[in-house]
């Protein structure tokens, strides 16, 4: 009546033994007895550990305690020689033989990361957020310094603002394509799924068409985002010149003295002042400011302790224009209305710092008239929670399907089949055993399923929280078990000890 017996993979070979190799090839499961073993034997170095080993011809020389191998990448005769044991697979004689248990965890472990892979449009959607948000920000706090150049970085903002929302939902539309195929297969790959041989085949060609979809899937995202991204990138470049620039008008501010209503524009770096017909100052380096009312000339002396003074300033209502001049050794000259200006930069920063002088002369057609754009800006916010939350729902729903309380049943416990004589039982005698008979059974299955939930969490199937949060359930199931058991059997010989003792009363009466 207690004759259990579960359902096992028998092995393909000799039809006896549970299957514990697989064939990668073929698909045969095997045996421990009937997997083939091939012994391979290989040279190596103990210097530089290389496979890269060759025989010498026969030595004939006196020192015998050398090999007759030498390693041809560091030429040493410190060679050794080590066994390999290869399993094979005696049906086709592949060598890709795999344990069987592993295989299934790697499967079922390859389907849980590949889960995690649906985040990737969420995680991309999320980084270009906080880029936009920081190009937003130290916009907001060069416009608030009075840094009006390049006006067009606002309205170029809140077109990335708008392509965002529906770069956004078509990246939704492709999560919740993929999602509902990975939660379409998640049961397959449930923890407590227990594989079979001739199935692992199918399941690696579904994992094969996931990896190819989720590929499919970034590559989509990544393609969505190439314009916005590319846009937000020159406008980061913008900004982080004009931060740049703010800066250094920060720094200087005690030098420059700027009116309150003067806007700062520029601040061309490694200037040098070659000499001028309009104003006697020393030839000397420093730094050129340029502001909406007037061009400032920052020099700066000594060698191992620096200082910076204002050499001159020029109101821009003076400059007529700039002009690049010479042939070998080119110099900038600034046109007044009394002479002219030269001065000498680096030759990749000439064209750069006459665009930047004109800009300063054109000032009202090259800055941001209406301020009021700038707040409005200020209030756009790329939102990814939602994203995130739909990212998440999918993720909960495939880890409720393949992690869920279900994994407290063992395989072994699922397939249990237990050969009783079927019978009703009329007495109280017969009623007892067949309860402690349930409960015997009941607490063998318990005791597997912790055998197996042990396994898992060896096997890392199931996180630790989970481990803890079902072993202590089932233990406490156990006990009580049991306790029950305890009790029963208890009744059991109280019950056999009235009944001999009826026996005995009746015997003597007769």
């Amino acid at each position: 009546m207690e004759n259990f017996y579960t359902e096992k993979e028998i092995c393909h070979k000799c039809g006896l033994k549970e299957v514990e190799w697989i064939c990668k090839v073929c698909g045969a499961g095997l045996c421990h007895n009937c997997v083939s073993v091939k012994v391979e034997k290989f040279p190596i170095c103990l210097t530089c550990g290389s496979k890269n080993v060759k025989e010498l011809k026969a030595d004939k020389g006196k020192n015998k305690e050398l090999s007759n191998y030498f390693c041809e990448n560091c030429k040493s005769r410190k060679i050794v020689f080590v066994t390999k044991y290869v399993k094979t697979c005696p049906k086709c004689g592949s060598t890709e033989v795999v344990n069987f248990a592993e295989e299934q965890a790697a499967l079922k472990a390859k389907f849980r990361e590949l889960s995690f892979e649906i985040k990737y449009g969420y995680i991309k959607l999320g980084k270009f957020a906080r880029k936009f948000d920081y190009v937003k920000r130290t916009l907001i706090f060069v416009r608030r310094s009075r840094f009006f150049n390049y006006p067009v970085i606002e309205r170029t903002l809140m077109d990335v603002f708008n392509d965002y929302s529906l770069v956004k939902m078509r990246i939704l539309g492709k999560i919740e394509e993929i999602g509902s195929l990975l939660l379409s297969i998640s049961p397959k790959f449930s923890i407590e799924k227990r594989f079979k041989v001739e199935d692992l085949p199918y399941l690696r060609s579904i994992l094969t068409r996931v990896e190819a979809d989720l590929n499919d899937y970034k590559n989509y995202v990544d393609e969505s985002l190439t314009e916005i991204t590319e846009k937000l990138s020159k406008l980061e470049i913008l900004v982080s010149s004009l931060y740049k620039h703010c800066q250094n008008f920060s720094e200087y501010k005690d030098i420059l003295s700027l009116d309150f209503d003067e806007k700062p524009i520029y601040v061309i770096q490694n200037a040098k002042f070659s000499g001028s017909d309009v104003i006697r100052v020393p030839k000397e380096g420093g730094k050129l400011f340029l502001t909406d009312r007037r061009l400032i000339f920052i020099a700066e002396k000594g060698l191992f302790k620096k200082s910076f003074y204002k050499s001159f300033e020029i109101p821009l209502n003076y400059v007529k224009g700039v002009e690049i001049k010479g042939r070998l050794i080119k110099r900038l000259v600034v046109k007044c209305n009394d002479g002219e200006l030269t001065f000498s930069f680096p030759s990749n920063m000439l064209p750069l710092v006459k665009d930047y002088i004109n800009i300063a002369l054109n000032f009202e057609k090259y800055s941001l008239k209406n301020t009021n754009i700038t707040s409005k800006v200020s209030n756009l916010v790329l939102e990814t929670s939602d994203l995130k939350a739909k990212v998440e729902r999918i993720l909960d729903k495939i880890r409720k399907v393949t992690e869920t309380e279900h994994i407290i049943r063992s395989d072994v416990s699922k397939n249990i089949s237990v050969h009783e004589v079927s019978y009703a039982p009329h007495s109280s005698e017969d009623k007892l055993k067949m309860e402690i008979f349930r409960l015997k059974k009941e607490k063998y299955e318990t005791e597997e399923t912790i055998k197996e939930l042990k396994r898992y969490f060896e096997d890392g199937l199931i996180s630790v929280e989970n481990y803890f949060k079902y072993y202590r359930s089932w233990i406490g199931k156990l006990y009580a078990i049991e306790k029950r058991l305890r009790e029963l059997k208890s009744n059991h010989q109280n019950f056999d000890f009235h009944a001999n003792m009826r026996q005995r009363n009746d015997f003597f009466e007769f």
